[in-house]
This record gives structure tokens, C-alpha cells and sequence, in this order.
């Protein structure tokens, strides 16, 4: 697979930029899910905090597709798929992230009424398994830089 022009820095800008919203996810999953629920205040900055964070990882996973020889997907959850077929994300993350995106366009489109008690555990879910993913698409950055200086 060739990769053409993949804006390295760019990603890592939008990863950096995700620094400011930790500490306000890390307060969300402190509390209990039965808080969430109860809290308005608790349920907007939440919201928010996910939408802004899965945002930014689509951002990034839409951009490498964009600029790979893969056909367009048909779904955000498809594209996130697209970085697990491309051993970008192992598969583990890459079911991760499509379940994280799928409770994203809930949140986003309100499709249906948001279940707290399941963005809670998506919250949980996302702290925990985000930092894993970042790693991963990062790795993966390094290793094209280091392949594309090896080539020159």
C-alpha cells in the first residue's frame, strides 16, 4: 500500500490539541454513571467532551484515508475500519473506535434519546482506550517518516 502526502504534523497538532479535554473526560469518568444521569451540567460537558475527542480522531482517520490508495468509506465506523485493514490500529482498537463512532453520531445526530448509562461506559471505555489508539496511528506515523527517509 502507498500512502500519498499524509500531513504528519497535522495529525500530531490534532492529537496535541486534545490535551485541553482530558482533564474535564478524567472528572466525567470519576463520577458514577447514576450521576450522569441525574446531572444536566454533568450530561452537556460530557456530550461535548465526546463529540469534540471522536471528532478529532475521525478528522484524523478521514484525512489518512482521503490520501491512501483505499476507496472512500461508506461510514465513519467503515473508516475506522479502513485504519485496522490498513495495520494502521490493531483490530482490537479498530472495533473500539467504530463502537466509540457509532455512540458518537447518537450523541452528534440524536438519533434516538441519549442512554447515559451507556455513554458513561463509552466515556469509561474511550479514557481508557484512546490513549492506546493514539499510540498506534502514532507508531504508525514514525514508521512511514523512518521508511521515507530509508527510501532517500
Amino acid at each position: 500500500m502507498q500512502i500519498i502526502t499524509i500531513d504528519f504534523s497535522w495529525i500530531r497538532q490534532k492529537f496535541l490539541s486534545c490535551k485541553k479535554y482530558w482533564s474535564k473526560l478524567k472528572e466525567i469518568v470519576s463520577k458514577t454513571s447514576g450521576e450522569l444521569e441525574q446531572d444536566i451540567d454533568i450530561q452537556l460537558k460530557a456530550e461535548r467532551i465526546f463529540e469534540i475527542l471522536s471528532q478529532i480522531l475521525l478528522d484524523i482517520c478521514t484525512h489518512i484515508i482521503a490520501h491512501s490508495e483505499e476507496p472512500p468509506p461508506q461510514t465513519y465506523s467503515d473508516c475506522m475500519r479502513k485504519l485496522g485493514s490498513l495495520n494502521i490500529i490493531t483490530p482490537q482498537m479498530t472495533e473500539k473506535a467504530a463502537s466509540m463512532v457509532k455512540m458518537r453520531n447518537i450523541v452528534v445526530h440524536q438519533y434516538t434519546d441519549i442512554n447515559y448509562r451507556l455513554l458513561f461506559e463509552e466515556l469509561c471505555e474511550f479514557h481508557q482506550d484512546f490513549p492506546q489508539i493514539q499510540k498506534e496511528i502514532l507508531f504508525w506515523i514514525d514508521s512511514q517518516e523512518k521508511s521515507e527517509l530509508s527510501k532517500k
